[in-house]
């Protein structure tokens, strides 16, 4: 399997009361007597993939990233060259991807974008706050990327909030709940 996969990343919040904004794609779904808000970007693990990264390299360039240290560049906003425009948090229907300046290294490129990346999950985060959602209390992360203990470690820091693996990665496995929860 992909340590990340190319696919939108959703930003998913179990909040007490609900926050919707059809500007930037906001929604929320009731579950139970709570309310899981959300909302979809554009930017994410895709480029990863277009800059020509494969999961051996992902792997062993990730282990030459300090995760606590500022990456040579922090203004990357990884949107895929494939994709024009943005939904959330930033909805801009010209947006382009911004993946420079590239630094010499490959393990200071993957810093920047994993940074990116980190970076626009938390103005997502910090999105959902100002629409009213609960406040964030800990991430559990899923997914390729959920692999990566050095981003996991980038991502905490950039969230102020514990970010760890989910004990069950398999979105199946979430789908199977929610129905049984529906069911019952």
């Amino acid at each position: 399997p992909s340590p990340f996969p190319p696919r939108s990343p959703h930003r998913r919040l179990l909040s007490d009361v609900p926050a919707d904004d059809a500007s930037t794609g906001v929604y929320s779904h009731r579950l139970g007597d709570r309310w899981l808000v959300g909302g979809a970007s554009n930017a994410g693990c895709a480029v990863l993939r277009e800059q020509g990264f494969s999961g051996d390299e992902l792997a062993r360039l990730s282990e030459e990233i300090d995760p606590l240290a500022q990456p040579p560049c922090t203004d990357y906003y990884p949107l895929s060259s494939l994709v024009v425009g943005e939904r959330f948090p930033r909805p801009d229907e010209s947006a382009v991807g911004v993946l420079e300046p590239v630094p010499e290294s490959r393990a200071a490129f993957l810093h920047c974008i994993l940074h990116g990346i980190a970076k626009v999950e938390t103005e997502g985060y910090e999105a959902l706050a100002a629409l009213g959602a609960s406040e964030l209390r800990r991430v559990l992360t899923s997914g390729g990327g959920s692999q990566n203990a050095q981003w996991t470690v980038m991502r905490q820091a950039l969230l102020g909030v514990p970010t760890s693996r989910a004990a069950n990665i398999d979105a199946a496995y979430g789908a199977a709940l929610l129905a049984a929860r529906g069911a019952g």
